[in-house]
């Protein structure tokens, strides 16, 4: 069951991951197209108005789903640091578990309780804190996901948006 459930995260893991790029790439892509033909006039209810706010909600989009795939480099890493500490502290309570002398399994010597004890007591910290940090990383990048997609959202309806305001101001100058 836990080899099905290992294959099921890491397929949802794979198509996050390719789905994260796939939308930076977008805005970029829709950045890069827009911002070649675009020539800067002064503010007003223009079609270059509309298409430069359509530009600053795409590169917002662009940062936020750049920090969204680092925080998620993050929470891989935080979390397999997470997971070594918590087999070794699987290891070290085996060993409290032991009477008398021990073997450490990282350097092959012998570990009194006291040492383990010591050794117990940093990992359970490391793991605590690390369980934490996941926690919060984890909030961010939620953050960043949304904000990243509501604003290329409002990037394509601010892009739409001045395709009619160019034929509305065609319209009203016949």
């Amino acid at each position: 069951m836990a080899g099905l459930s290992l294959e099921a995260w890491k397929s949802w893991k794979q198509a996050q991951q390719k789905y994260d790029y796939f939308m930076v790439g977008l805005s970029t892509a829709l950045f890069a197209y827009i911002g070649a033909k675009f020539a800067p006039e002064p503010l007003s209810f223009s079609q270059n108005t509309f298409e430069m706010l359509s530009l600053t909600f795409l590169l917002i989009s662009i940062i936020t789903g750049i920090l969204r795939l680092e925080s998620d480099l993050s929470i891989q890493s935080i979390n397999l640091k997470k997971i070594e500490a918590q087999e070794k502290l699987d290891a070290v309570n085996k060993i409290l578990n032991i009477p008398g002398r021990s073997m450490n399994s990282d350097t092959g010597n012998e570990i009194t309780s006291f040492e383990a004890l010591k050794r117990q007591s940093e990992l359970k910290e490391f793991v605590s804190r690390a369980g934490k940090g996941l926690d919060k990383i984890g909030r961010k990048s939620e953050k960043l996901f949304s904000v990243r997609n509501l604003t290329l959202f409002f990037a394509l309806l601010l892009l739409i948006v001045s395709k009619f305001v160019s034929l509305l101001i065609l319209f009203h100058a016949k």
